[in-house]
């Protein structure tokens, strides 16, 4: 599945709660702000807390950052909260609808997972207003950092030819005359929406839902049908190469790595240090 969407309808650590246990007792409370074992139920499919104790100092950490964001005066509105919503599920190729049902079906709670998408809102504004602006990278800091890594700049390029359908019943039509035989030129020229050139693209800026079938395949292989929230597809791969990018190509996205970092590891000893000062309560479940 994707990753965004890799839920699990009741979390293993939560298993053992026996029969009849209230899940509603306060587990911890952040300046006077409860947390119950209910909230941790049904916040734990959107962590990736390993146990309790994790996913309680995760939320007990989220808390925390909220706090201090409305304290100093950020703001978070419902269209800030469905925008990161949105590109979720556009990172999974679904709608928003198609997210919620996707939550709904395997059992879990939308409104929790609205809370879950909350509390990353407050944590990305609290990082670009207290943070961001006081991150510098530098060239030679770029440099040494492509220099250091050889192989994370040595990726494959693939040249695609596709042919794209809005219904399920063109798709098929499409598929049945190639393997009657007919050229992918002749059945893409005749069914698909898009017919511009084939294109060539670096294998990793295809959603990964693509990659896993691309890698697979060989030079002048067709792909079996693939449904997207935009439609459907049949891919032709005509080539595919390793290329070593150059530094040009990449600084940008070395710049952006090397600044996501800084900005998480300041953000992490800020949020260590402001903890201490906060009134936060964790309450043993004997």
């Amino acid at each position: 599945m994707k990753k965004f969407l890799v839920f699990i309808a009741v979390s293993i650590f939560f298993v053992s709660i026996a029969k009849g246990e209230v899940i509603d007792k306060i587990v911890a409370t952040v300046n006077d702000r409860p947390i119950t074992m209910y909230d941790l139920k049904e916040l734990a499919p959107f962590y990736h807390a390993k146990n309790e104790k994790q996913l309680l100092n995760d939320v007990i950490n989220d808390y925390v950052i909220e706090d201090i964001a409305k304290k100093d005066g950020i703001v978070l509105t419902d269209e800030d909260i469905n925008q990161f919503i949105e590109n979720v599920a556009k990172n999974n190729n679904l709608t928003k609808d198609q997210l919620e049902q996707k939550i709904e079906q395997q059992g879990l709670s939308y409104d929790y997972y609205k809370e879950f998408a909350k509390f990353n809102v407050y944590k990305l504004k609290v990082m670009q207003r207290i943070f961001a602006p006081t991150i510098q990278i530098d060239e030679q800091e770029i440099k040494n950092f492509y220099n250091n890594h050889p192989n994370l700049f040595n990726q494959s390029t693939v040249v695609l030819d596709i042919i794209e359908t809005r219904n399920k019943a063109d798709i098929d039509d499409a598929m049945k005359q190639l393997q009657l035989g007919a050229s992918f030129d002749s059945v893409k020229e005749k069914y698909s929406v898009d017919k511009s050139e084939p294109k060539k693209v670096y294998l990793s800026d295809i959603n990964k839902q693509l990659q896993g079938i691309i890698e697979k395949m060989q030079v002048g292989q067709i792909s079996p049908i693939i449904e997207s929230s935009n439609g459907y597809f049949i891919i032709k791969v005509l080539d595919k190469k390793d290329v070593n990018l150059h530094f040009d190509e990449v600084k940008d996205k070395i710049r952006n790595l090397l600044f996501e970092e800084k900005l998480q590891e300041r953000f992490t000893s800020w949020l260590n240090g402001i903890k201490s000062s906060m009134d936060i309560s964790t309450f043993n479940e004997d």
